[in-house]
């Protein structure tokens, strides 16, 4: 895949998710349950903590780093980093998780731009991604992570209108 489609991937995918969500009433996007005991904030921080996590990953591929800081390459489990992302980020505001989530899609887009196509594909050329090429992590972290995210949220929200169409027409026998 080269740059052009990765961007483009990047963008269609973000603007999938948005259009999903974006008209939801704040009351919806924090209510929990949707995955596990996760809202869609929950989700949404989730997807950001991760797509961060790629940011810089990208900045220090750029930079030469023969080895990474992200969560990555760290001794916890995705389990455990997850868990500890949760719990940082319940207590932030939907508005500055909204904020975050916009903003790091498009931090994602400006680094992916810095690179070439070449540096993009080829398996070998950072031997620390274990020979995935560079945009597969980038995938596996943002738009693919998303798209997981986004059944769930499909899946919940479907659910939800089912129950409360279900509620209401028996509350009108």
């Amino acid at each position: 895949m080269d740059k052009t489609e990765l961007i483009e991937m990047l963008e269609d995918g973000r603007q999938e998710m948005l259009e999903m969500i974006e008209d939801l009433p704040d009351e919806v996007l924090l209510e929990p349950g949707v995955a596990g005991e996760w809202s869609i904030k929950d989700i949404l921080a989730h997807l950001t903590f991760w797509e961060g996590q790629i940011v810089t990953l990208l900045f220090q591929a750029k930079g030469g780093m023969v080895k990474p800081t992200t969560a990555h390459f760290g001794k916890e489990t995705v389990d455990d980093v997850n868990k500890r992302w949760y719990e940082a980020g319940k207590q932030r505001s939907l508005d500055i998780v909204w904020q975050d989530w916009t903003g790091v899609r498009n931090q994602t887009i400006r680094r992916v731009a810095e690179f070439s196509d070449k540096d993009l594909n080829d398996p070998q050329r950072f031997p620390w991604l274990g020979e995935i090429p560079l945009n597969q992590w980038i995938a596996n972290d943002s738009y693919e992570h998303e798209d997981e995210h986004a059944d769930q949220i499909r899946d919940w929200l479907d659910q939800r209108d089912e129950t409360l169409s279900q509620n209401n027409g028996s509350s009108k026998k």
